[in-house]
């Protein structure tokens, strides 16, 4: 929930933690096996957070408040 509360306040920083997390927990399920399907769910999860970071540092950009326009 943390997490997901970062994200939502300061998506440029956050999601770039999110991804890394997410990142760890693909690398933990390819070392058990027959989980491989959730770390593919999970990889295809951490590529959407990377993705948010990259939007994120165009339209949040540093300084930018909540709720202003660009």
């Amino acid at each position: 929930m943390v997490a997901g509360l970062a994200v939502a306040i300061k998506p440029r920083y956050a999601a770039y933690i999110v991804a890394a997390w997410l990142a760890g927990i693909v690398i933990n399920l390819l070392t058990y096996s027959g989980y491989y399907d959730m770390a593919l769910r999970d990889f295809g999860l951490t590529l959407g957070a990377l993705t948010l970071a990259r939007l994120a540092s165009v339209y949040d950009p540093p300084g930018f408040r909540f709720g202003e326009k660009l």
